[in-house]
């Protein structure tokens, strides 16, 4: 069975949340999947350009440890920070969850909107999107206003902000699909009754990272390293030794 390393940059997860994720995951997918944590410090969550780049060290660390555990990689941040460094130094498939939705969003619909947690991270978002080369498919970013702190994967409440934003950004942004761009987001799995009521698909990054992974440690696929050359590792003794 392939051995699948859902990696959380930062501190942000107790140990309480880290198993109930694994366990989401270990359903949503055939493969074996490990939540794990950078242990070398960052932020406790990631709603800034500033927390995304000081996450990535420590990222960067624990992905080498675990290189030769693991058949596959899944970023756990929407944001996929990290993702070119990572690809770079490992020989197994590392996937960003936001890549491969916004990818399947555009494979689904012509036009498609991000649904961010925060006004402040709507611009990183769009940002994202023009990086993935698909600026032309967005038919929206719009905030739900929810702090990742703050998020209660049981909030009825919270499903209403996303439903309402959801129908504006389809109503009003013409868009044809919807995602939620927030693993902690992502992890509340309510995408079933969500997406029965914006009437459009509304795609679960987890379940579509975790799966492209699988499929990718499967059949062997793994990133060009003509695109993503191998760094010169006598370089890294100072970022890769063991602490």
């Amino acid at each position: 069975m392939t051995a699948i390393a859902y990696l959380v940059p930062g501190t942000g997860l107790d140990a309480a949340e880290r198993a109930r994720r694994e366990r989401i995951a270990n359903e949503v997918t055939a493969a074996n999947v490990t939540v794990v944590q950078t242990r070398n410090g960052g932020p406790s969550s990631i709603e800034s350009s500033v927390e995304e780049a000081w996450c990535v060290i420590g990222e960067m660390q624990r992905a080498y440890e675990l290189r030769d555990e693991f058949d596959a990689i899944v970023i756990g941040c929407f944001g996929d920070p990290g993702l070119r460094p990572l690809r770079e130094l490992l020989d197994i498939p590392v996937v960003g969850p936001a890549e491969a939705t916004v990818f399947t969003a555009a494979q689904v619909a012509d036009r498609f909107s991000w649904l961010t947690i925060l006004d402040e991270t709507v611009p990183m978002s769009r940002e994202q999107v023009h990086e993935y080369g698909l600026s032309e498919r967005l038919a929206s970013v719009r905030s739900v206003d929810a702090p990742v702190e703050s998020i209660d994967h049981e909030s009825d409440e919270l499903v209403e902000r996303m439903v309402s934003v959801g129908r504006e950004a389809v109503t009003k942004d013409g868009a044809e699909a919807l995602f939620p761009g927030c693993m902690s987001l992502s992890f509340a799995q309510r995408h079933d009754e969500i997406q029965e009521r914006v009437d459009v698909p509304f795609l679960d990054p987890a379940t579509i990272a975790l799966e492209q992974a699988n499929t990718w440690a499967r059949h062997g696929i793994i990133q060009s390293k003509r695109a993503f050359p191998a760094p010169k590792f006598e370089k890294l003794d100072d970022l890769l030794s063991e602490r």
